[in-house]
Protein backbone atom coordinates (compact mmCIF):
# COMPACT_ATOMS: atom_id res chain seq x y z
CA UNK A 1 0.00 0.00 0.00
CA UNK A 2 1.32 3.26 -0.33
CA UNK A 3 2.59 5.09 2.76
CA UNK A 4 0.82 8.26 1.91
CA UNK A 5 -2.62 6.68 1.07
CA UNK A 6 -1.93 4.68 4.38
CA UNK A 7 -1.05 7.72 6.33
CA UNK A 8 -4.08 9.60 5.22
CA UNK A 9 -6.14 6.67 6.26
CA UNK A 10 -4.60 6.33 9.82
CA UNK A 11 -5.16 10.35 9.67
CA UNK A 12 -9.06 10.05 8.98
CA UNK A 13 -9.53 7.38 11.47
CA UNK A 14 -8.13 9.29 14.34
CA UNK A 15 -10.16 12.18 13.11
CA UNK A 16 -13.31 10.42 13.23
CA UNK A 17 -12.36 8.77 16.80
CA UNK A 18 -12.03 12.31 18.00
CA UNK A 19 -15.26 13.59 16.86
CA UNK A 20 -16.91 10.41 18.09
CA UNK A 21 -15.75 10.97 21.00
CA UNK A 22 -16.34 14.93 21.27
CA UNK A 23 -20.12 13.85 20.13
CA UNK A 24 -20.81 11.26 22.71
CA UNK A 25 -19.32 13.84 25.63
CA UNK A 26 -21.46 16.58 24.11
CA UNK A 27 -24.85 14.26 24.12
CA UNK A 28 -23.64 13.36 27.88
CA UNK A 29 -23.44 16.99 28.59
CA UNK A 30 -26.94 17.69 27.51
CA UNK A 31 -28.48 14.26 29.10
CA UNK A 32 -27.15 15.98 32.38
CA UNK A 33 -28.51 19.61 31.65
CA UNK A 34 -32.14 17.34 31.06
CA UNK A 35 -31.74 15.15 34.40
CA UNK A 36 -30.73 17.97 36.39
CA UNK A 37 -34.01 19.30 38.66
CA UNK A 38 -35.23 22.74 39.00
CA UNK A 39 -36.19 23.62 42.29
CA UNK A 40 -40.37 24.55 42.17
CA UNK A 41 -43.49 23.22 43.18
CA UNK A 42 -43.92 20.70 40.62
CA UNK A 43 -40.33 19.04 40.71
CA UNK A 44 -41.21 18.84 45.08
CA UNK A 45 -44.63 17.53 44.42
CA UNK A 46 -42.63 14.46 42.49
CA UNK A 47 -39.65 14.02 44.69
CA UNK A 48 -42.22 14.32 48.09
CA UNK A 49 -44.59 11.10 46.19
CA UNK A 50 -41.67 8.93 44.85
CA UNK A 51 -40.42 9.24 48.55
CA UNK A 52 -43.67 8.46 50.04
CA UNK A 53 -44.25 5.42 47.43
CA UNK A 54 -39.88 3.88 48.11
CA UNK A 55 -40.17 3.98 51.57
CA UNK A 56 -43.80 2.15 51.74
CA UNK A 57 -42.35 -0.60 49.53
CA UNK A 58 -39.65 -0.69 52.45
CA UNK A 59 -36.86 1.57 50.76
CA UNK A 60 -35.20 3.20 53.93
CA UNK A 61 -32.91 4.89 52.18
CA UNK A 62 -35.05 6.71 49.63
CA UNK A 63 -35.11 9.31 52.64
CA UNK A 64 -31.76 8.51 54.00
CA UNK A 65 -29.74 8.94 51.26
CA UNK A 66 -32.10 12.30 50.63
CA UNK A 67 -30.19 13.84 53.56
CA UNK A 68 -28.13 16.42 52.66
CA UNK A 69 -25.36 15.17 54.87
CA UNK A 70 -22.58 17.84 54.41
CA UNK A 71 -24.91 20.63 54.44
CA UNK A 72 -26.38 19.54 58.01
CA UNK A 73 -22.51 18.64 59.34
CA UNK A 74 -21.78 22.55 58.41
CA UNK A 75 -24.74 23.78 60.52
CA UNK A 76 -23.40 21.61 63.43
CA UNK A 77 -20.25 22.30 63.37
CA UNK A 78 -20.34 26.19 64.45
CA UNK A 79 -19.82 24.47 67.80
CA UNK A 80 -16.12 24.01 68.59
CA UNK A 81 -16.74 21.21 71.02
CA UNK A 82 -19.08 19.46 68.52
CA UNK A 83 -16.84 20.29 65.47
CA UNK A 84 -13.92 18.44 67.59
CA UNK A 85 -16.63 15.62 68.65
CA UNK A 86 -16.46 13.91 64.40
CA UNK A 87 -13.11 13.10 65.46
CA UNK A 88 -13.75 11.40 68.88
CA UNK A 89 -14.91 7.79 68.64
CA UNK A 90 -17.97 7.31 67.99
CA UNK A 91 -19.10 10.84 66.88
CA UNK A 92 -19.13 10.15 63.43
CA UNK A 93 -21.17 7.41 63.96
CA UNK A 94 -23.52 9.19 65.86
CA UNK A 95 -24.02 11.64 63.78
CA UNK A 96 -24.61 9.40 60.48
CA UNK A 97 -27.28 7.44 62.50
CA UNK A 98 -29.15 10.49 63.81
CA UNK A 99 -29.98 11.57 59.98
CA UNK A 100 -31.46 7.68 59.41
CA UNK A 101 -35.08 8.88 59.12
CA UNK A 102 -35.94 6.36 56.92
CA UNK A 103 -35.52 3.69 59.11
CA UNK A 104 -37.67 5.24 61.48
CA UNK A 105 -40.93 5.82 58.77
CA UNK A 106 -40.26 2.07 57.23
CA UNK A 107 -40.15 0.53 61.23
CA UNK A 108 -43.28 2.64 61.67
CA UNK A 109 -44.65 1.17 58.37
CA UNK A 110 -43.90 -2.63 59.38
CA UNK A 111 -45.58 -1.89 63.09
CA UNK A 112 -49.30 -0.81 61.56
CA UNK A 113 -48.66 2.85 60.88
CA UNK A 114 -48.53 4.91 58.09
CA UNK A 115 -46.76 7.63 56.36
CA UNK A 116 -48.18 10.32 53.72
CA UNK A 117 -46.86 13.72 52.39
CA UNK A 118 -49.39 16.53 53.71
CA UNK A 119 -48.06 20.32 52.38
CA UNK A 120 -46.25 21.76 50.33
CA UNK A 121 -45.04 25.33 50.49
CA UNK A 122 -42.41 28.36 50.10
CA UNK A 123 -41.04 30.79 52.33
CA UNK A 124 -38.16 32.86 53.02
CA UNK A 125 -36.02 29.92 53.96
CA UNK A 126 -36.95 28.50 50.06
CA UNK A 127 -39.36 25.20 49.03
CA UNK A 128 -40.41 22.66 51.99
CA UNK A 129 -42.33 19.38 52.14
CA UNK A 130 -44.30 18.27 54.65
CA UNK A 131 -44.40 14.51 56.05
CA UNK A 132 -46.78 12.95 58.67
CA UNK A 133 -45.73 9.96 60.25
CA UNK A 134 -47.84 7.76 61.89
CA UNK A 135 -47.11 5.18 64.88
CA UNK A 136 -48.92 4.06 67.74
CA UNK A 137 -51.26 6.53 68.42
CA UNK A 138 -48.53 9.18 67.57
CA UNK A 139 -48.70 11.29 64.95
CA UNK A 140 -45.30 13.71 64.06
CA UNK A 141 -44.64 15.84 61.44
CA UNK A 142 -41.28 16.09 59.29
CA UNK A 143 -41.04 19.97 57.99
CA UNK A 144 -38.51 19.52 55.36
CA UNK A 145 -36.29 22.31 54.14
CA UNK A 146 -34.99 21.26 50.41
CA UNK A 147 -32.60 22.39 47.67
CA UNK A 148 -30.63 21.28 45.39
CA UNK A 149 -27.25 19.09 45.18
CA UNK A 150 -25.77 17.82 42.06
CA UNK A 151 -29.04 18.34 40.37
CA UNK A 152 -31.15 16.01 42.84
CA UNK A 153 -33.26 17.54 45.58
CA UNK A 154 -31.66 17.11 49.06
CA UNK A 155 -33.45 17.64 52.35
CA UNK A 156 -30.81 20.68 54.38
CA UNK A 157 -32.59 20.49 57.70
CA UNK A 158 -35.93 19.15 58.90
CA UNK A 159 -38.48 20.33 61.84
CA UNK A 160 -39.28 17.63 63.82
CA UNK A 161 -42.32 18.52 65.51
CA UNK A 162 -42.16 15.82 68.44
CA UNK A 163 -38.52 17.08 69.04
CA UNK A 164 -39.50 20.79 69.02
CA UNK A 165 -36.62 21.58 67.18
CA UNK A 166 -34.48 21.26 63.35
CA UNK A 167 -32.75 18.00 63.25
CA UNK A 168 -29.35 19.60 62.82
CA UNK A 169 -29.84 21.55 66.19
CA UNK A 170 -31.01 18.24 67.66
CA UNK A 171 -27.75 16.50 66.32
CA UNK A 172 -25.57 19.30 67.53
CA UNK A 173 -27.06 20.13 71.21
CA UNK A 174 -27.31 16.10 72.13
CA UNK A 175 -23.76 15.93 70.76
CA UNK A 176 -22.51 18.84 72.95
CA UNK A 177 -24.01 17.34 76.04
CA UNK A 178 -22.79 14.08 75.51
CA UNK A 179 -18.88 15.53 74.97
CA UNK A 180 -19.54 17.77 77.58
CA UNK A 181 -20.58 15.05 79.83
CA UNK A 182 -16.89 13.27 78.81
CA UNK A 183 -14.74 16.19 78.93
CA UNK A 184 -15.79 18.76 81.35
CA UNK A 185 -19.23 17.01 83.94
CA UNK A 186 -19.19 20.17 85.91
CA UNK A 187 -20.80 22.44 82.36
CA UNK A 188 -24.35 22.98 82.62
CA UNK A 189 -24.53 18.93 81.30
CA UNK A 190 -24.59 18.18 84.65
CA UNK A 191 -28.21 19.71 85.11
CA UNK A 192 -29.36 18.21 82.26
CA UNK A 193 -27.88 14.82 83.39
CA UNK A 194 -29.58 15.13 86.79
CA UNK A 195 -32.68 15.71 85.39
CA UNK A 196 -33.14 12.78 83.52
CA UNK A 197 -32.35 10.78 86.33
CA UNK A 198 -34.87 12.26 88.20
CA UNK A 199 -37.24 11.00 85.39
CA UNK A 200 -36.03 7.99 85.65
CA UNK A 201 -36.94 7.72 89.10
CA UNK A 202 -40.04 9.06 88.86
CA UNK A 203 -39.39 12.18 90.82
CA UNK A 204 -41.03 14.96 88.40
CA UNK A 205 -41.76 17.94 90.72
CA UNK A 206 -37.67 17.40 91.65
CA UNK A 207 -36.88 16.95 87.75
CA UNK A 208 -39.11 20.31 87.14
CA UNK A 209 -37.28 22.41 89.43
CA UNK A 210 -34.26 21.52 88.73
CA UNK A 211 -34.94 22.27 84.93
CA UNK A 212 -36.72 25.58 86.09
CA UNK A 213 -33.88 26.75 88.29
CA UNK A 214 -30.82 26.10 85.07
CA UNK A 215 -33.27 27.12 82.47
CA UNK A 216 -31.42 29.77 81.54
CA UNK A 217 -28.24 28.02 81.24
CA UNK A 218 -30.09 25.12 79.35
CA UNK A 219 -32.67 26.93 77.46
CA UNK A 220 -30.88 26.28 74.17
CA UNK A 221 -30.58 22.26 74.14
CA UNK A 222 -33.88 20.86 72.74
CA UNK A 223 -33.19 17.57 75.32
CA UNK A 224 -34.19 20.86 77.98
CA UNK A 225 -38.05 21.24 76.40
CA UNK A 226 -38.18 17.09 75.82
CA UNK A 227 -37.66 16.65 79.67
CA UNK A 228 -39.47 19.74 80.80
CA UNK A 229 -42.46 18.41 78.92
CA UNK A 230 -42.65 15.14 80.21
CA UNK A 231 -42.18 16.33 83.99
CA UNK A 232 -45.24 18.46 84.02
CA UNK A 233 -47.40 15.94 82.48
CA UNK A 234 -46.13 13.28 84.97
CA UNK A 235 -46.05 15.58 88.12
CA UNK A 236 -49.48 16.95 87.23
CA UNK A 237 -51.96 15.97 84.55
CA UNK A 238 -54.20 18.27 85.14
CA UNK A 239 -52.32 21.58 85.09
CA UNK A 240 -50.07 20.61 81.84
CA UNK A 241 -51.94 22.68 79.63
CA UNK A 242 -51.96 25.66 81.52
CA UNK A 243 -47.83 25.44 82.04
CA UNK A 244 -47.35 24.68 78.31
CA UNK A 245 -49.68 27.85 77.34
CA UNK A 246 -46.74 29.55 79.99
CA UNK A 247 -44.09 28.56 77.66
CA UNK A 248 -46.06 29.77 74.97
CA UNK A 249 -43.30 32.59 74.12
CA UNK A 250 -40.29 30.17 74.59
CA UNK A 251 -41.73 27.31 72.32
CA UNK A 252 -42.31 26.93 68.45
CA UNK A 253 -45.80 27.00 68.22
CA UNK A 254 -45.58 23.74 66.54
CA UNK A 255 -44.25 22.11 69.20
CA UNK A 256 -46.58 23.34 71.45
CA UNK A 257 -49.99 22.43 69.63
CA UNK A 258 -48.02 18.52 69.03
CA UNK A 259 -47.96 18.07 72.64
CA UNK A 260 -51.64 20.23 73.02
CA UNK A 261 -53.35 17.51 70.49
CA UNK A 262 -51.47 14.20 71.96
CA UNK A 263 -52.97 15.51 75.40
CA UNK A 264 -56.56 16.62 74.26
CA UNK A 265 -57.36 13.61 72.69
CA UNK A 266 -56.05 11.05 75.55
CA UNK A 267 -57.74 12.88 77.99
CA UNK A 268 -60.53 13.05 76.19
CA UNK A 269 -61.31 16.22 75.35
CA UNK A 270 -62.92 16.60 71.87
CA UNK A 271 -63.63 20.28 72.22
CA UNK A 272 -60.11 20.70 72.93
CA UNK A 273 -58.40 18.37 69.99
CA UNK A 274 -60.63 20.00 67.03
CA UNK A 275 -59.90 23.34 68.37
CA UNK A 276 -55.57 22.71 68.31
CA UNK A 277 -56.15 20.43 65.34
CA UNK A 278 -57.43 23.56 63.52
CA UNK A 279 -53.99 25.77 64.54
CA UNK A 280 -51.97 22.80 63.23
CA UNK A 281 -53.87 22.46 60.04
CA UNK A 282 -52.31 25.77 59.37
CA UNK A 283 -48.35 24.33 59.29
CA UNK A 284 -49.52 21.23 57.91
CA UNK A 285 -52.47 21.13 55.94
CA UNK A 286 -54.81 18.96 56.70
CA UNK A 287 -54.40 15.35 56.81
CA UNK A 288 -56.73 12.48 57.37
CA UNK A 289 -55.42 11.46 60.44
CA UNK A 290 -56.69 14.44 62.30
CA UNK A 291 -60.02 12.27 61.90
CA UNK A 292 -58.43 9.12 63.74
CA UNK A 293 -57.31 11.63 66.78
CA UNK A 294 -60.62 13.70 66.95
CA UNK A 295 -62.15 10.02 67.05
CA UNK A 296 -59.98 8.73 69.52
CA UNK A 297 -60.81 11.65 71.82
CA UNK A 298 -64.79 10.64 71.10
CA UNK A 299 -63.83 7.35 72.02
CA UNK A 300 -61.89 8.50 75.16
CA UNK A 301 -64.80 10.44 76.35
CA UNK A 302 -66.94 7.68 75.81
CA UNK A 303 -69.01 9.24 72.68
CA UNK A 304 -68.66 6.12 70.78
CA UNK A 305 -71.22 7.28 68.56
CA UNK A 306 -69.25 10.70 67.22
CA UNK A 307 -65.75 8.56 67.38
CA UNK A 308 -67.73 6.06 64.67
CA UNK A 309 -68.16 8.73 62.33
CA UNK A 310 -65.00 10.13 62.47
CA UNK A 311 -63.97 6.15 61.48
CA UNK A 312 -66.36 5.97 58.74
CA UNK A 313 -65.17 8.71 57.51
CA UNK A 314 -61.46 8.39 57.54
CA UNK A 315 -62.23 4.42 55.97
CA UNK A 316 -63.02 6.82 52.68
CA UNK A 317 -60.16 8.72 52.76
CA UNK A 318 -57.29 6.08 53.11
CA UNK A 319 -56.61 2.93 53.48
CA UNK A 320 -57.50 0.57 56.88
CA UNK A 321 -55.06 0.47 59.33
CA UNK A 322 -54.47 -1.55 62.13
CA UNK A 323 -55.39 0.94 65.24
CA UNK A 324 -58.45 2.19 63.31
CA UNK A 325 -59.62 -1.06 62.87
CA UNK A 326 -59.34 -2.02 66.39
CA UNK A 327 -60.52 1.51 67.35
CA UNK A 328 -63.79 0.64 65.02
CA UNK A 329 -64.24 -3.01 66.08
CA UNK A 330 -64.40 -1.54 70.02
CA UNK A 331 -66.63 1.11 69.66
CA UNK A 332 -68.82 -1.70 67.18
CA UNK A 333 -68.94 -4.01 69.60
CA UNK A 334 -70.04 -1.66 72.53
CA UNK A 335 -73.17 0.05 70.44
CA UNK A 336 -74.02 -3.71 70.21
CA UNK A 337 -74.12 -2.86 66.05
CA UNK A 338 -73.91 -6.58 65.42
CA UNK A 339 -74.18 -5.90 61.67
CA UNK A 340 -71.68 -3.57 61.22
CA UNK A 341 -68.94 -5.23 63.88
CA UNK A 342 -69.11 -8.21 61.89
CA UNK A 343 -68.62 -6.67 58.31
CA UNK A 344 -65.95 -4.68 59.94
CA UNK A 345 -64.12 -8.35 61.34
CA UNK A 346 -64.57 -9.04 57.48
CA UNK A 347 -62.57 -6.51 55.71
CA UNK A 348 -59.79 -6.53 58.96
CA UNK A 349 -59.46 -10.43 57.62
CA UNK A 350 -58.89 -8.89 54.08
CA UNK A 351 -56.40 -6.15 54.91
CA UNK A 352 -54.53 -7.79 57.93
CA UNK A 353 -55.47 -12.25 57.42
CA UNK A 354 -57.61 -14.24 59.87
CA UNK A 355 -56.75 -13.70 63.25
CA UNK A 356 -55.25 -16.93 64.89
Amino acid sequence: MDMKKSSYIVLSLVILLALMTAACKQKESSQEVKTAVELNEQAVLSFAHTLVHRLEMGDASALNDAMDKAHIKMLISDNSIVYSGFDVEGGQAYFEHALQLGDQVVRALDDGGDFAFVRYYLDDNGHHAVFRIYNNYIVDFYDCQLDTVDGKIMVEDCYVYSLGANLSDNIKYNMLYNLLLQTNPDSEAQWLREAEELTAAGKHLEAVKTLEQHQEQLKDYPLFYQLYIVNLYQHNPKTFIAKMEGLGDQMDPRHLLFHKLHYYYAQGDAAGAEETINSLILYTGDDPMYLFLQGQAYENAKQYDKAIQCYEFLNKSMPLFWDLWQSELKCYKILGDTAAYRQCVKLGDQEFGPAE
